[in-house]
């Protein structure tokens, strides 16, 4: 059969996304600061969207009275008054208050003055220049350890190996291990290890008093974790009192010496989408509004609208309008979703709100869809990167979305690990519970979970077992 070109016509039903949809789901996903940076944005491309000023007032210019209004133009007639006068002051005392040039060749900026702390490549690099004349670096020694400090993470480490830097740079490993050593006096002390070990071992120079076996010390770090001291002093040859003070002078060390340079863990603020309220033992669902400018369109162009003939201006407004109606349409309609969401959500779980995080029912996201009558991914996307601030604190919307556990279908996971941590707290130190006997004080309880289970929520809670928790009382 002969192979040929043609046309064929096909009907065929696809689910096609408008521009105006996508914009609905990703303004439904964003959380508020994101959406009022989104705002931001849409205000400084789209000229025929403004802010409604005094909103939050709620005031319009017919709430004022006549004789309030005579005040106001009398106020505005002098400041325009008092603006002309000091206009006229400063043109004629301009040229007394002009800056010489000279004056400013010769003094010195104010930025870079200081060193900035908070960049750990910046810090060591400024320690590197500083120390370029006095040490007498060569050129290549200067290169080769200014590359190692841009190859530290965020705590201080070396990333690549000695031999991976000699083949990158194409010089020997001896050349690469005398840059490494410059770099390893710096400050902080540690910086530039190639393992824990390494970086421990560089700070031996700080303890009040080293012991002689400290360095042999380092090789137990495992038993250490794990409690394992008379294994470390058969190993050693010294006492379990002498193993017990060496891991207490290396609590004094830093094992990750650049963290502190590290800002991804500041402090980031929490603006809450909504706020639940208790009134008379009721509690209600107040959309955060306060913090979102309200959106219109420009009068002022709507009239260039019906009265310009230019048809590439006509079309350009028309964009423009449409494109603002349906962003205040998509704003409306985040705040409409997201109170009809949450009220289910605390019909679903009052007792959290009363009683706590132990209270808390199992609720997936389609028993709420169902609800509310929108689809199971809309509630994702509501719940989303959002807090609420409820009287119990400030919450992930997805915290109340809580599984069952396996048997138990109306007990959640933080229910029990709200428990475990309670009868951890009432044990006897000197005698702690075993996960088996954890078990059992949940089956007393009308609970049945198994042993591992508990060994699992133990690990997350980063509780450890009842033999490291007997050694460590006192």
């Amino acid at each position: 059969m002969a192979n040929g070109l043609g046309l064929i016509i096909e009907q065929t039903n696809k689910l096609i996304i408008s521009p105006q949809i996508y914009q609905a789901l990703e303004i439904m996903q964003l959380a508020l600061p994101e959406l009022l940076e989104y705002i931001n944005n849409e205000l400084m491309e789209n000229p025929l969207l403004e802010v409604v000023e005094g909103y939050e007032q709620g005031l319009e210019p017919e709430d004022f009275p006549l004789e309030e209004q005579i005040i106001e133009q009398q106020q505005e007639k002098e400041d325009q008054w008092l603006d002309s006068i000091v206009g006229e002051v400063l043109r004629e005392e301009k040229d007394n208050w002009t800056v010489n040039n000279k004056y400013e060749k010769d003094s010195v900026p104010i930025e870079g003055q200081w060193l900035d702390n908070n960049n750990l490549v910046d810090y060591l690099t400024e320690q590197l220049r500083f120390i370029e004349n006095s040490w007498k670096l060569t050129k290549q020694e200067l290169e080769t350890a200014q590359f190692i400090i841009g190859n530290l993470d965020s705590n201080g480490y070396l990333t690549l190996s000695v031999e991976e830097l000699a083949q990158i740079l194409k010089i020997s490993e001896d050349e690469v291990l005398k840059a490494l050593k410059i770099v390893q006096q710096f400050d902080p002390p540690g910086v530039g290890a190639r393992d824990l070990k390494e970086c421990l071992k560089l700070q031996f120079p700080l303890l009040p008093h080293c012991p002689p076996k400290m360095e042999q010390f380092l090789d137990h770090l495992d038993d250490l974790a794990v409690g394992y001291y008379k294994k470390i002093a058969q190993a050693l040859g010294v006492s379990v009192q002498e193993v017990k003070n060496m891991g207490e002078l290396l609590k004094l060390l830093d094992p990750k010496p650049g963290s502190r340079f590290d800002r991804s863990s500041d402090i980031k603020y929490i603006i809450p989408d909504a706020t639940i309220k208790k009134i008379d033992n009721e509690y209600f669902v107040l959309v955060n509004e306060t913090d979102i400018p309200r959106l219109s369109i420009n009068e002022r162009y709507k009239k260039t609208l019906r009265e310009l003939d230019d048809q590439e201006i006509r079309k350009f407004v028309r964009e423009k309008v449409n494109s603002g109606l349906n962003l205040i349409k998509c704003i409306e309609n985040r705040r409409s979703t997201i109170h009809d969401v949450l009220e289910e959500i605390i019909r679903r779980q009052k007792d959290f709100l009363d009683h706590g995080m132990s209270a808390l029912k199992p609720l997936t996201m389609r028993e709420v869809a169902e609800v509310v009558g929108i689809h199971e991914s809309t509630v994702s996307r509501v719940s989303a990167n959002k807090y609420i601030d409820t009287p119990r604190g400030v919450f992930p919307i997805k915290c109340f979305f809580a599984g069952s556990i396996g048997r138990e279908k109306e007990v959640t996971a933080e229910r029990i690990k709200e428990d475990l941590k309670r009868f951890i707290a009432e044990e006897d130190c000197t005698k702690p519970y075993s996960d088996q006997k954890l078990a059992e004080l949940f089956a007393k309880e009308g609970i049945q979970i198994a042993r591992r289970t508990i060994a699992k929520y133990r690990e997350e809670l980063r509780i450890p077992s009842s033999t490291l928790r007997k050694k460590t009382c006192k």
